[in-house]
């Protein structure tokens, strides 16, 4: 069984390759392509399977009581995904505070909403045409897990 660790993970440095990977770029849109996000709100868990780093989650402390949560796994994380998103979401709800986490899932990427929902996310609407990608307006999915929603699947 492969070990699996979510860390924080600091070094912009680390991250720069990850968002070169041709399966994370395509999170990328026309206003803000693919990159590290150097901001107090958000940082950064590296996701690694014995010893490798394959991803990360980027979280962003986004209210009082509510984190929002990207997935930015490479396709060598895929047979993993569950298991480091379901440590992520452990992380995220270790901090009592936190009564929610939010995924917003731009259009036309029906795997990562897919992703959201094997890991108890809910679908809660759309921002509509909220996101300009390769010149088309799209909407944005909004997903949600709760706290408790998040204690029940345990």
């Amino acid at each position: 069984m492969p070990l699996l660790d979510l860390q924080p993970l600091s070094d912009q440095g680390a991250l720069a390759p990850l968002f070169l990977d041709p399966y994370i770029a395509r999170v990328g849109h026309d206003d803000r392509p693919a990159a590290p996000i150097d901001h107090p709100h958000v940082h950064y868990l590296g996701a690694r399977v014995d010893g490798e780093l394959v991803g990360a989650f980027m979280v962003i402390e986004s209210g009082f009581v509510e984190v929002d949560v990207h997935a930015l796994l490479t396709r060598r994380a895929l047979p993993h995904s569950r298991a480091l998103g379901r440590l992520c979401l452990a992380q995220a709800f270790a901090n009592p505070e936190i009564q929610r986490v939010t995924a917003y899932v731009i259009e036309g990427l029906s795997t990562a909403r897919n992703y959201c929902r094997k890991l108890g996310f809910k679908d809660e609407g759309a921002r509509r045409q909220a996101c300009r990608k390769g010149g088309r307006l799209l909407d944005v999915h909004i997903l949600g897990i709760t706290r408790i929603e998040w204690k029940e699947s345990q």
